[in-house]
Formats: structure tokens, sequence, C-alpha cells
């Protein structure tokens, strides 16, 4: 959780670490292809279901930075405000995910903290066509503040999951540690998870259940997280809690809140998140609420696409290399936009029988594209599937098996 751009908001300008992650944490990134999900809790490494679904990656990398102001009260302090730096890179393939991410701080007093975070997942299917999956993921990550404070977090799961279109479930085993400067020693936890995911229309929710040993009691842990993409309006929220062992000297918690994404262009949105997130158990971190404004700048809009059920995607190779081929009847020039150009415009040559054609290599995955005709009118061509773009437009899809 801690490495979504709005939960880092939150978690840096407080000067949490929140490398290890908390199950209440906001995970609002507004990437809500369930095929890219990560649902984390418990301190949770935060790659759980990713590239189960029917979406893919539009592209193999996207960057992204936040610049904002957070202000976050701790359980037992007044508010503390500062401005953020929060930058994000995530690579995505169709059997491995990575994302690097981090956070600076900036207080009065010239206080700062920071923090980074890195996370992989790798993926197989060992039945070609079959529904189960075997996940293995690891994360790990840190943070320094101005006083030569310093937390470290490490996570690794492996996890078995059975996954249908729109449904799926997971099971599997996890292990986490925790350390702060100031111990004498590593925190460690163990225990099972498992979740079950749904998907109806833009629409998608997931619960997980992972409860962890440590120190020899037990903490029992449930989150939930409900999303949706609206036209601009990307939407999170989420909500938690966790029990305590007896004798432990831990409270039980609960925590809650949710983030708005209203996307201004497809590069450009603003953010508002806010919420509640319990203590970390295994860095010795205490829990609080938050509200932090943000302008997100991205390479790209993340992608909620899915396979649609009516139209066809146009996709061809020749001599090796992945050729498209569009016939746009009256047309004198014609170039091609998409997640692979980074909407910017790139011209197509006309072949002998009048189509525009291009070569490009493409990953396997699900692609938005259009096409721009001369210089000003943008279409989707014929006979391809097209869907709403959320600015009031259409946008075609392409599929690389």
């Amino acid at each position: 959780p801690g490495r979504s751009p709005d939960g880092r908001l939150a978690a840096v300008g407080a000067g949490i670490a929140r490398a290890g992650g908390d199950a209440g944490s906001p995970e609002p990134r507004p990437a809500l292809n369930w095929r890219r999900m990560r649902l984390t809790a418990g301190r949770s490494a935060g790659l759980l279901v990713p590239w189960l679904f029917a979406g893919s990656a539009a592209e193999a990398q996207r960057w992204q930075v936040d610049l904002g102001a957070t202000s976050v009260r701790y359980d037992s302090t007044a508010s503390v405000a500062s401005a953020i730096v929060a930058p994000t890179l995530e690579w995505s393939r169709p059997t491995l995910y990575a994302l690097l991410s981090g956070g600076l701080a900036a207080f009065e007093g010239a206080e700062w903290t920071a923090q980074g975070r890195g996370d992989v997942s790798y993926l197989r299917r060992p039945f070609r066509g079959g529904p189960v999956r075997f996940e293995f993921a690891a994360s790990g990550g840190g943070s320094v503040h101005a006083t030569g404070y310093r937390t470290a977090a490490t996570r690794g799961e492996v996890r078995l999951h059975l996954a249908a279109r729109r449904f799926g479930v997971w099971g599997g085993g996890a292990g986490a540690t925790g350390w702060t400067s100031g111990s004498r020693g590593i925190a460690v936890g163990l225990g099972p998870t498992a979740g079950v995911w749904g998907d109806a229309g833009p629409w998608n929710a997931a619960i997980l259940w992972n409860p962890l040993r440590i120190e020899g009691s037990w903490f029992p842990e449930v989150n939930g997280r409900l999303a949706a993409t609206l036209g601009r309006l990307d939407l999170m929220a989420y909500g938690g809690w966790r029990g305590a062992a007896q004798g432990s000297g831990v409270a039980e918690a609960s925590w809650g809140g949710g983030t708005a994404a209203w996307w201004l262009t497809r590069q450009v949105a603003l953010t508002v998140a806010a919420g509640t997130y319990p203590s970390d158990l295994l860095q010795s971190l205490p829990g609080g609420r938050y509200l932090s404004v943000s302008i997100r700048l991205s390479s790209r809009r993340p992608s909620v696409w899915r396979v649609p059920t009516t139209g066809r995607a146009v996709y061809a190779a020749d001599r090796g290399l992945n050729e498209l081929r569009f016939s746009v009847p009256g047309a004198s020039r014609v170039a091609i936009v998409g997640d692979w150009t980074a909407w910017q415009p790139v011209p197509m040559a006309r072949d002998r029988e009048g189509r525009w054609v291009i070569r490009v290599t493409l990953a396997p995955g699900v692609y938005r594209f259009n096409l721009v005709v001369d210089g000003e009118r943008w279409i989707v061509p014929e006979d391809v599937a097209a869907v709403d773009d959320g600015f009031g437009g259409k946008t075609g899809m392409l599929v690389v098996p």
C-alpha cells in the first residue's frame, strides 16, 4: 500500500515509513485494470492478482509523478503538513510485473523524509488455456528521515490462482520482515493468504484475508477494495480490520478511505485522497489519518480497457514483423497515435492497394489507438472494435496475441 502515489502522499508527508506496507494504507492507483491490479494487505508486497484478467497493459512501461500537499495526523500527535514529490515507474509484461516508487516530503524547518520501494511479480500458467496460475512475488523498501532515523521492510509470497473471466480466487503463503534503526533486531511475520475478486462492468472489487503470526501471536486481518472508472473519473474505496492477540498489548483496529482522480487530459489528473490507516506492527509505526491533494503527471492514463465482445481488432504479421493495414477512403495523409507512441502521431505509408500501412513491434497485450486523417480528424478504422475514450470520443482496440 505504501507504494501507491496517493498513499505515499500521506505516508511520506507524515514521515511514516510505509515501505513494508500496511493493510489499511490506501491503494488508489487509477489503474483499475484487473490484469494489473494490486490489492495490498497485511504489509503485503502489493502484487496480488496481476495479469489474471481480460485486459492487459497498454504499453510495457509507464511513468508517473505526483506533486502535491498532504496533512497527516498520527494517533497521538497533532497534524503535520508537507509538500510532496512522488515518482513511479512500472513495467508490465505478460508474465512479469515490476514497479519502482518513491517519495520526498519537505516540512517546515528544513525537515524532510524520503522513501523508496520496489515490487516484482512473476506469473506462470502451467496448463495452456486453463484457469490455474502460479505467482511468485517479492517487495522491499525503506525510508530515511532528516534526523537519521531509518526503516526497512521486505515481503515474499507464493500464490495459486484460479481465474475465470469475471471472477477468481487465490490462496498461498506469505512472509514479511520489518526493521528500524531504533530496534535491536528484525521483526518477522508469517502466515497464509487467500482472497476473491469479481468484475462487473466499470466496477471491480476484491477481498483479502491475511493473518500474520508475529512473535508467537496471531493477528487476523481482512481487507477490501472497490474501484471503478467512470468517464474521466477514477474512484477507489478501501477498508479493513485487524484483530488483536490476547495479551499482546495491541488493540483491534479498523480503517477506511478513498481516492478520486479526475483526468483533465490523457496525461494530467487532479487527485484527492483521504482516509485512515492502522499501525505497522513489523516496523513499529503508528497509525493515523490523512488528507492529500495533488496534480498527477503521467506518460499515459493507466488502461482499464478489456477485449470487447463485438467488433474485430486488426492485427497482421508480415515477414516476422507486425504490420498494421487500414483502409481510409479519401485521405491524403494518415498517422497513427496510440499507447505505444505516447499518443504522438507517427506517419503511415500508402501501399499499392491504397491502404495505409505501418510496421510495429509490440509485446502481447491490448492497446488503444486512433488514426489521424489529414492532420485533423481522429477516427477508429472500419471493422475495428471501439470503446469510449473517457473524453467524449472513441478509441480503437488492437489485440496482440
